[in-house]
């Protein structure tokens, strides 16, 4: 295999077991020849039996087990820089709760810890955009805190309602909590209030109006902004089709890669002018109404689907290593479509309506620009078996919570 940049001067550390994990793995393995280590109690069997990854065990995910393990990795490549990434808000924020206190040789690219409260609170994530001329959607802000009754909400039903910060809302989702609701009626938001309150939540949630449009009315970006203000990363994707189970609902399962400069100036005009750095993945909805563009959520971290852009030529894994190891300022940005998918293609293609996007599939597909991140040929048979029955799953997934497309997308 062909790598961009064969290297053994760094051992990448990544926190977690799950699909983005492996797809981090696969990125840093395309990129520079390296296997990585996944630290974690646990991991999907197609981490477990990939040939570019070593597992190392913690007995919990906690402060005291994740940092001594990257002590422990840290002293053992001792030559080498340990570069530690995480994909989601809890594990970003241990990561930066520990940073300082790692070895000299350890490298945790995040950005600045204010700026990483500031925009994980969705709240705060609507001001600064309207501070910089970007649409979102008329929000009510509802405060969980006390016993007061919650008034009702003026935002005309039916409406969206989801948590101001994922990250103190997480704890809840493995209660059963809903990471998204679709609310009909204010009795259906009353009963939703009165359970979180039982069960403890005292943050703030979003009452949102509707934004309607089935799940290809939505795009993804990631940026990369290194420290000098530069965007280093410019990648984007039309999404086609969402994960639709309670818990992971909004995750893309299936994009086209698509260049979009008017979108990449707007956010990088955004991330320059409150200092950002590192990774930010974006949420944007188009409004076939109006064709307003809102932007829903900042993520302070590379996204679930980054493999999409390196399916398209910006791996994402090499910009980062290739800045905070390196120095180099080299812009990459994708220039292509490709179809990016993580359900069988004929279940993707089931839920495009626009001639136009089926047009773009169809191509995309005929000329063989199709990419899955469990489907790389240089791993192990195992894992990449384990990958298609992970696909396969999502036929009984969508059977079940989402079988038809809507005009919603719920």
């Amino acid at each position: 295999m062909d790598f961009l940049m064969k290297r053994d001067d760094i051992q990448p550390v990544i926190l977690g077991g799950d699909m983005s994990t492996y797809s981090l793995a696969r990125e840093f393995y395309e990129a520079f020849g390296v296997a990585s280590v996944v630290i974690g109690m646990d991991a999907i069997s197609v981490i477990k039996k990939s040939r570019f990854v070593r597992m190392h065990i913690v007995p919990d995910n906690g402060r005291d087990s994740i940092e001594a393990a990257i002590r422990e990795i840290a002293a053992r490549d001792a030559g080498k820089k340990v570069v530690v990434i995480a994909n989601t808000d809890d594990r970003v924020e241990l990561v930066e709760n520990i940073q300082d206190a790692l070895p000299g040789n350890v490298v945790c690219p995040l950005p600045p810890h204010d700026l990483m409260s500031e925009v994980s609170d969705k709240v705060r994530f609507q001001q600064l955009c309207g501070s910089y001329g970007l649409d979102v959607p008329k929000t009510q802000v509802v405060s969980l805190a006390g016993e007061q009754p919650i008034a009702p909400t003026p935002i005309a039903f039916p409406l969206i309602a989801k948590p101001a910060a994922s990250s103190e809302y997480n704890h809840y989702i493995a209660q059963g909590f809903q990471k998204i609701y679709f609310m009909h009626e204010q009795a259906e938001l009353d009963h939703l209030w009165a359970a979180l309150r039982e069960a403890g939540f005292a943050g703030e949630f979003l009452v949102q109006e509707l934004i309607e449009g089935d799940d290809t009315y939505m795009d993804s970006l990631t940026v990369y902004m290194n420290r000098a203000g530069e965007p280093l990363l410019l990648s984007g994707a039309h999404v086609l089709l969402e994960d639709h189970a309670p818990t992971l609902f909004g995750n893309p399962v299936a994009m086209i890669t698509t260049p979009m400069p008017e979108l990449w100036e707007k956010v990088v005009e955004l991330l320059r002018g409150i200092g950002w750095y590192g990774f930010a993945n974006i949420d944007i909805k188009r409004d076939p109404k109006t064709g307003r563009k809102l932007f829903l959520d900042l993520n302070p971290r590379v996204g679930a689907n980054s493999f999409y852009s390196a399916a398209a030529g910006a791996n994402p894994m090499y910009v980062l290593v290739r800045d905070v190891i390196d120095g180099d300022a080299t812009q990459h940005r994708i220039d292509r479509n490709v179809l990016y998918h993580r359900v069988p293609v004929s279940l993707a293609r089931r839920y495009v309506r626009d001639a136009e996007t089926l047009a773009l599939f169809d191509e995309c597909v005929r000329r063989g620009d199709v990419a899955n991140p469990s489907r790389c040929k240089a791993d192990t048979l195992g894992s990449r078996f384990a990958g298609l029955l992970m696909e396969k799953n999502f036929i009984r997934k969508f059977s079940k919570f989402y079988p038809e497309p809507t005009d919603t997308s719920f």
